[in-house]
Formats: structure tokens, sequence, C-alpha cells
């Protein structure tokens, strides 16, 4: 063996030897790395996971309170009926009143004492004492019962607004809640996305390595030639300012007080109602729906959950009618 041909063979040896040290330590490095973005992914899938419980609970109570509004709207209205009632049979029973004393007038009388001390004799005179206390006492006992029933009347609304003013808050409240829990899962969601893509770009690169630790020669080859990887599938870029979602719709109808506490409402010239599920399309976001028309998010369902709308109809025959469409929803600015 000459020396040239030594000298090549010492040179190739150098070369698998010093390739196969680099990627054995830039393997071993990938790999923690790996290891570490894969625990990372872990531990942001236990908060994603954590939150959208923490959002089903919040929205079974909104969903709860909403239900407890419209009975409450539902018993204030009944309450009013009932007051109006009982000040109507107050006045009726004050014009009754009214038209006895008048009618002792008219036939000479100008009073119950009048009536008393025209008594004939001792007999008459305590039947008439008698027949007026039975009057008095008959018209203050209605009189008093009238008052008691409007007092208790009153009483009840008063109870039902101020329950209904508690409800108010609470729904306040759950909405601030609700809102900064879908900007935290936002948050992690968008944290495991990277991690994800993270993970995927070791994980190519790690394969890589690999194929290339059993090509030495190759890798050599390609080490002379450049660089020029293309391990990242690249950013998302801006975000727009409106999207278009593909959505289930479905309609439901019922007039009542919807989880933002306005009412329901159908209206073909403006902002229609519709029901959805915030950690898709927040509560006040307004969006135009292929089919229905411009609506706002204004309710939500313990059924809505997802890529699922529900629109807000007049009639069950419209909400039959539309039954369960796949629609194109764009989330206006």
């Amino acid at each position: 063996m000459n020396k040239k041909t030594l000298s090549v063979i010492m040179t190739f040896v150098l070369i698998i030897m010093t390739c196969g040290n680099v990627f054995a330590t830039s393997s071993a490095d990938t790999s923690n790395e790996l290891k570490q973005t894969q625990d990372n992914k872990r531990q942001l899938e236990a908060k994603v996971g954590n939150l959208n419980d923490q959002i089903n609970g919040v929205i079974q109570k909104i969903d709860k309170n909403k239900a407890d509004m419209n009975e409450i709207a539902k018993n204030i209205k009944n309450t009013q009926v009932k007051l109006e009632t009982a000040k109507n049979n107050s006045l009726s029973q004050n014009n009754l009143f009214k038209k006895r004393i008048r009618a002792m007038y008219v036939n000479g009388t100008d009073g119950y004492l009048e009536m008393v001390l025209s008594s004939k004799d001792l007999s008459d005179f305590l039947s008439r004492i008698d027949t007026v206390t039975r009057v008095i006492k008959f018209d203050n006992d209605i009189i008093a019962k009238l008052k008691q029933n409007e007092l208790a009347i009153e009483t009840e609304k008063k109870t039902l607004n101020d329950e209904n003013n508690r409800l108010q808050s609470l729904r306040t409240g759950n909405e601030v809640i609700l809102v900064k829990l879908n900007n935290d899962i936002k948050q992690q969601k968008e944290l495991l996305s990277k991690e994800t893509s993270k993970e995927q770009q070791l994980i190519a690169a790690q394969n890589s390595q690999v194929k290339q630790a059993s090509h030495p020669t190759i890798i050599a080859t390609a080490n002379t030639t450049g660089s020029n990887q293309t391990l990242s599938r690249g950013g998302s870029g801006a975000v727009s300012s409106s999207r278009v979602l593909s959505m289930q719709a479905t309609a439901y109808t019922g007039d009542g007080i919807t989880a933002s506490g306005s009412p329901t409402k159908r209206d073909p010239n403006s902002y229609s109602t519709i029901a959805v599920d915030p950690r898709v399309i927040p509560i006040g976001t307004r969006v135009y729906v292929e089919g229905y028309g411009y609506a706002i998010a204004a309710d939500i369902g313990g059924a809505i959950k997802g890529n699922r709308i529900d629109l807000f109809v007049p009639s069950q025959s419209e909400a039959q009618s539309w039954g369960i469409r796949s629609v194109n929803v764009y989330v206006l600015n």
C-alpha cells in the first residue's frame, strides 16, 4: 500500500469519527430539547383542559342564570297584573261605599248617625245600631283586606325586583369571568400551537440526523453544499380583523331574556339574536350568517358547543322550517 492510498484512508476514517461525534452530540441535544418540548406541551394541554372545564362551568351558570331571569320576569309581569287587579278591587269597594252614602242622602238620610237617631223606639234603636255597626265593620274589614292584599303584592313585587337585580349583577360577574377565561385559553392555545410546531420540527430534525448518521459520506457532501433547511411550516402571519367560520346552524324560538340580558329579537333589517359557544364566538360579536342575515352573539345554550350556532326566529314553524344547515358565518370588524 503506497503512502497516498494510506493517507486517503486515514482522512476518510477521521471524517467518519468526527462526524459520528458531532452527530452524537447533536442528536443528544435534539433529544433533550424534544423531551423538554413534549413536557411543556403536556403541561399546556392540561391547562387548556382545565380552562375548558372552568368555561363549561361558567356557561352552565350563565344558562341557569338566564332561566332564572326569565322566570323572574314572568313572575314580575304576573305580580303587576295581580297588583292592578287588587287596586281595581279597592277602587270598586270605595265606589260601592260612596254609592251607599249617596243612596242614604237621596232617601233623606244624611248619615249613619241620623239613621240611628230617627229610631221609633228602643228596639228599633238597638236594631239600627247593630245594623250600622255591622255595615261599618264589613266596610272596614273589606278595606283592610284589600289594603293588606295590595301591601303583600307590593312586597312580593319588591322581592322579585331585588332578586332580578341580584341576578343581573350575577350575570355581569359571570360575563367578566367568561371573558377572562376565554382570553386565558386563547393564550394557552397559542403557546400549545407553538410547542406542537416546535415538537414536529425537532422530530423531523432527529429523524434527519439518524439518516445522516447512517450515511456519513452523504453528510460530508451535504455539509459542503450549505444547510438550507425547511423544517418550519411557517407562521400564521397577521391575524385578519374578520374571519369566516363554517358552522352547523339550528333555530330556536320563544321570547325571553338572553344570557347577555337583552331580549331575544329577530329583525331582518338590523341585528337579530343568535346563541353561540363563547369560546368560538365571544358574546357581543356581530356576524353575518348566510341565509339568515346580520346578527349579534347575545345568547348561549347548553347544547351549543364548538362550531354550532342557534338562530332566534319568531315562531316554531320557522324553527322547524330552518332545520339544521351548514352555513358560513362572517365575523364582522
